[in-house]
């Protein structure tokens, strides 16, 4: 019974998403395995995290997307995610949420949590930085930078991303996904430092493309909140 309501449940988000052109075919198949797989295993809980981030990112990509084209920084297919864009920030996801269902160690849950929260993150620091950040720097050596460029942060960016990580990590409490308020915060903290490693990587290998780095972002979150949690 949980698998099919499981399987009813993200079918029916991703047929929305996909109709609400958030994201493109290949994207709403790529979410529709995460979220089935994020919901067996967590319950709608846990599909809740994942929607946040969802919605708020694709929120966030559509959120002055004109004045972002004609600067050129703007999401490819009008911010249409795909396949490898949702397996890219939310398969850590998943796996957290794997391990969560199959061990006892509530660490995992937290994890789980951490890693949607830097995506989430990630994606609101890019999102916001774009439009309001005057001068970016790059993290590495804080020399300016263009708008968009990999590895490039900004204040306006910055607190996006830190209110992104402590939203997620909030809903999490609320959820009972992260147990006490300290956790929650640790949980946030992770979250936002995935994002660091999210820049840092851009920053010192610009070449290393947006996936992989996405995936490095969540999975450095998720260790973050375990060993912190």
């Amino acid at each position: 019974m949980n698998l099919l309501v499981a399987l009813g449940v993200t079918a029916l988000f991703a047929a929305m998403a996909y109709a609400l052109g958030m994201v493109s075919r290949g994207g709403a198949l790529g979410g529709f395995v995460v979220g089935a797989t994020i919901y067996y295993c967590l319950g709608p809980q846990g599909f809740a995290v994942l929607a946040l981030f969802v919605v708020g990112g694709s929120i966030l990509t559509r959120f002055g997307y004109a004045r972002k084209h004609r600067a050129g920084t703007a999401e490819a297919g009008e911010g249409r995610r795909g396949a490898r864009n949702a397996l890219a920030n939310a398969g850590v996801a998943t796996l957290c949420a794997l391990l969560a269902s199959l061990t006892p160690i509530d660490a995992f849950a937290a994890a789980f949590v951490a890693s949607l929260g830097a995506a989430f993150a990630d994606t609101a620091e890019s999102e916001v930085g774009q439009l309001y950040a005057r001068a970016p720097r790059l993290i590495s050596n804080f020399r300016r930078v263009a708008p968009g460029t990999d590895g490039a942060v900004s204040i306006p960016g910055t607190l996006a991303g830190v209110g992104a990580a402590a939203l997620t990590a909030a809903l999490g409490y609320a959820l009972g996904l992260v147990e006490g308020v300290g956790p929650m915060v640790l949980v946030a903290l992770a979250g936002f430092l995935g994002t660091v490693v999210d820049s840092l990587i851009g920053a010192l290998a610009p070449r290393a493309g947006n996936e992989p780095t996405n995936v490095l972002c969540t999975l450095s979150a998720a260790v973050l909140a375990i060993i912190l949690v």
